[in-house]
């Protein structure tokens, strides 16, 4: 399921979009009007989608999208004088006014862009956690680097963390 979190400066606007979304099919993860709010939302739900208006309380939605990064798409509600001075790979325009239709067709697009592309990556804290807890294992545990990292899944999955946390685990186990 895509998560959906919308931004809007004036309450009317946030209420009537989320209203409109999930008459239509798509649950609204959170409703803020802030960037900052948004920011944190998105990193607390693991990536989202974004449907806003051109200034919010703290920024505009070209900062905004900078500062989401690549992997979040922002579909940006404004007048057309607005939406041109939003430019980037991960804007989405939508010009006002603007059906009902129009708003699902852009939406649709952007999430199915959304799922095109890849993960991003881990962060290299993590990369480097999960390479030293296989390179332990493999030496401790003779053990391949794929069965290592099948075994960090494994214990990861059976444990519910996360496998960088796994990771850590196993390198203060190993290491005391």
């Amino acid at each position: 399921m895509d998560r959906i979190v919308t931004a809007f400066a004036h309450e009317d606007a946030r209420r009537r979009i989320q209203r409109l979304l999930e008459s239509g099919g798509y649950p609204v993860a959170g409703a803020f009007a802030s960037g900052a709010e948004v920011l944190r939302a998105v990193r607390k739900l693991g990536g989202a989608a974004v449907v806003c208006g051109f200034r919010l309380r703290d920024m505009t939605a070209p900062e905004l999208a900078a500062d989401l990064g690549p992997g979040t798409g922002v579909l940006v509600i404004a007048s057309a004088a607005n939406l041109d001075l939003c430019q980037g790979e991960n804007l989405y325009r939508l010009p006002v006014p603007a059906s009902r239709a129009d708003l699902y067709a852009s939406l649709d697009t952007l999430l199915h862009q959304r799922r095109r592309r890849p993960p991003p990556a881990r962060q290299e804290e993590a990369q480097r956690l999960i390479r030293r807890a296989k390179e332990l294992l493999m030496d401790v545990n003779r053990m391949s680097e794929a069965e290592a990292h099948r075994f960090l899944q494994k214990r990861s999955m059976d444990t519910g963390l996360r496998l960088e946390q796994t990771a850590r685990l196993v390198i203060e186990t190993y290491t005391r």
